[in-house]
């Protein structure tokens, strides 16, 4: 029974995405557009959107079970505001180069916080708490930087930089979408094959530690995985919010939260959701378009209270 439930959500799911899919090739500015436009401006956004929407919401989930923390999401970690901050120190200095797609100081600055939260775990005594506390922090820190360099900044290239801030896909370019993807799905199939260790810290690290998981080399290695995957993220299509946070929480109500299960199938919700988020985006306010973060937010925020509130009942009744 359970099984057959999961095949109806996996079944569901590719259909959804399916659709979503060439309905965002069909729809934009240019309602009769060519196969050039399509493959060298559609295709491309599409194809980001749905690898960054896959990324975030696994690495969401592997978050919350690492931390054994609903609340948490891609960017608690403070790995997305030393990406924010790594793009606009290259802004400001003239280093606007990328690679396989990836603003490449934007990827530096996610890594070097990410490298911050790894030394800090191979301390004697370091705990997950320690950790998030550190992470939000960093997160802080990184938010802060980035705002006194707005607070500072030329007008002429602050609108730019702000709608990278807020999600945007608008630069997305085949070749480097293509990269961006295998690189997603490479480090998604490395955080499944941890599905057996993230299911055990769910419970808790002692919980864990009883069932002969080697919590400190399992923290490492999921903090590593997903500080890659979030850095590659943010630095492809910016700061993208929400995604990490709702679709987890969606996923584990129609799978449960064996993530053996769990993971593919938020990479799939992920997916849909940020697809379906950039083509509202993209003809929404034609001729302007809006930050993709904005439409996350205002599509995720009711979505996620209401899962809540739910939950809340059945807990009552």
């Amino acid at each position: 029974m359970v099984r057959s439930r999961v095949v109806r959500a996996y079944i569901l799911g590719f259909s959804v995405w399916g659709a979503v899919l060439i309905l965002a090739i069909k729809i934009g500015a240019v309602s009769d557009a060519g196969f050039d436009l399509i493959a060298q401006v559609r295709l491309p956004r599409v194809i980001l959107a749905s690898v960054v929407g896959m990324g975030l919401s696994v690495s969401g989930a592997a978050l919350q079970a690492l931390f054994a923390n609903p609340l948490c999401e891609p960017y608690t970690l403070g790995i997305s505001s030393g990406s924010a901050l790594g793009a606009v120190l290259g802004l400001s200095f003239g280093l606007e180069w990328a690679i396989a797609g990836l603003t490449g100081t934007s990827f530096l600055g996610a890594i070097f916080f990410a490298g911050i939260l790894l030394f800090l775990s191979r301390r004697p005594g370091s705990t997950n708490v320690t950790l998030l506390l550190v992470g939000v922090m960093l997160g802080f820190l990184g938010n802060s930087l980035v705002a006194l360099w707005i607070a500072l900044a030329d007008s002429n290239g602050l609108q730019g930089a702000l709608v990278w801030l807020f999600g945007d896909l608008s630069r997305a370019r085949l070749t480097g979408s293509l990269y961006v993807a295998i690189l997603v799905m490479v480090l998604i199939f490395f955080i499944w094959i941890q599905s057996r260790d993230l299911d055990a810290l769910l419970m808790g690290e002692e919980d864990a530690c009883a069932l002969g998981v080697d919590v400190p080399r399992a923290r490492r290695r999921i903090i590593l995985l997903t500080s890659l995957l979030i850095g590659t993220c943010v630095s492809a299509a910016g700061m993208v919010g929400f995604v990490g946070l709702v679709v987890p929480h969606f996923a584990r109500k129609c799978m449960g939260s064996l993530h053996q299960i769990l993971l593919p199938f938020c990479a799939i919700c992920g997916g849909i959701l940020l697809t379906f988020s950039d083509s509202i985006a993209r003809v929404i306010a034609r001729p302007y378009e809006l930050p993709v973060g904005v439409v996350t937010a205002f599509i995720g925020a009711p979505v996620f209270i209401g899962i809540m509130l739910k939950r809340n009942q059945v807990h009552d009744s």
